[in-house]
């Protein structure tokens, strides 16, 4: 694996992730997309939040 893969890989991973959220919570319609959507979206954040509590330790 090139050096860009190795630092980019799990910024670009994010990224969609994000992305395919909003777009799930703009394009659906209903229930199943939202949950979608706020599953999607809290993937970031929980990542965020394993990294801090990382760095505390």
């Amino acid at each position: 694996m090139s050096s860009f893969m190795r630092q980019w890989l799990w910024p670009i991973v994010l990224a969609m992730v994000t992305v395919f959220g909003l777009l799930a919570a703009l394009v659906g319609e209903g229930g199943t997309w939202w949950a979608l959507s706020w599953l999607l979206l809290a993937v970031p954040l929980l990542v965020i939040a394993k990294a801090l509590s990382r760095r505390a330790d």
